[in-house]
C-alpha cells in the first residue's frame, strides 16, 4: 500500500505569529472531523489546541500595545481593497459578457490559494499579498484578464497599501528593537512539538487505516504546510520578529 507523507517544513524558522497561524488553521480544519480521525490524532489535536492557545494568548498580550493606530488603519485599508477585488472577481464569474466571465473564472482560480489571506497573521498577510501580486505581474495572461474584469487599478492600490503597511510595521519594530524579544517565543517549542506530534499521528493513522475523511484532512494540512514552507524559504534566518497581533 502506498504511504503518504507531509511535505517538509522547518518549523523552527517560522516566526511565532506564523507558527500560530499555521497551527490555528490546522486546528480549524481538524476540529469538525475530530471524532472521525482516530484516538491518537484526536489526543494529539487536543494537545496542539492547548499549546497553541497559550502561545497565541501571550503573543496577543505582549503585542497589544504595539499595534498602533497607523498599522490598524493601513491594515483595514488593504483588507478593504482586497475585499473589493474579490467582489469584482466573483461578479465577473457570473457576468453575461462571456469574455468577462471567462476572465473572472481564470482569476478566481489564481486567487483561490490567497482568498483568505486577509484572515492570516499580519506578517503572513504582507508576505502572501506580495507573493500574489508578484506572480500576477509576471504573467501577461493574468494581467490581461485583470484588465478585462477591471481590477488593474485595484491591484495597484492593494500593492501600494501592502508596501506602506510593511514600511510602517518595520519602522515600528526598529524603534522597539530594544524590546524585541517576544515573550511568546518561550512557548514556541511546545507548540512545535505538539504540531509535529499531530502531523505524525495523522500520517501514521492514515497509512494504517485510510479513510476519505483522513485523506481530505491530510490534503488540507499538506497544502497549509506548503504555503508556510514558502515563507520559511524567503526568510534569511530563523529569528522571530517582534510580536504582532495574531487575530484580526
Amino acid at each position: 500500500m502506498e504511504t503518504v507523507k507531509f511535505c517538509s517544513i522547518n518549523l523552527k524558522q517560522l516566526k511565532v505569529a506564523d507558527l500560530y497561524s499555521l497551527s490555528k488553521s490546522t486546528i480549524d480544519y481538524a476540529l469538525p472531523v475530530k471524532e472521525s480521525i482516530g484516538d491518537l490524532p484526536k489526543a494529539a489535536l487536543a494537545q496542539l489546541e492547548t499549546d497553541n492557545a497559550a502561545m497565541g494568548a501571550q503573543l496577543n498580550k505582549t503585542s497589544k500595545s504595539a499595534f498602533t493606530k497607523a498599522l490598524a488603519e493601513k491594515d483595514k485599508e488593504r483588507d478593504q481593497r482586497f475585499a473589493e477585488i474579490k467582489h469584482t472577481i466573483t461578479t465577473a464569474c457570473i457576468s453575461l459578457d462571456n469574455a468577462k466571465k471567462v476572465a473572472g473564472e481564470n482569476m478566481k482560480l489564481f486567487f483561490d490559494p490567497y482568498w483568505k489571506t486577509d484572515k492570516t497573521a499580519l506578517n503572513t498577510e504582507t508576505a502572501l499579498f506580495a507573493e500574489m501580486i508578484a506572480k500576477l505581474n509576471a504573467s501577461d495572461s493574468l494581467k490581461q484578464q485583470a484588465v478585462t474584469i477591471g481590477i488593474t487599478a485595484m491591484l495597484a492600490g492593494l500593492e501600494e497599501s501592502n508596501i506602506e503597511f510593511d514600511t510602517i510595521y518595520k519602522t515600528r519594530n526598529a524603534q522597539e528593537a530594544a524590546n524585541d524579544a517576544p515573550s511568546a517565543s518561550s512557548l514556541k517549542p511546545a507548540t512545535i512539538k505538539s504540531y509535529e506530534q499531530f502531523c505524525m499521528a495523522v500520517e501514521q493513522t492514515i497509512n494504517l487505516v485510510s479513510t476519505e475523511t483522513l485523506l481530505n484532512l491530510f490534503n488540507q494540512m499538506d497544502e497549509l504546510r506548503s504555503k508556510y514552507a514558502r515563507l520559511v524559504a524567503k526568510t534569511s534566518n530563523g529569528n522571530d520578529a517582534p510580536e504582532e497581533p495574531v487575530t484580526k
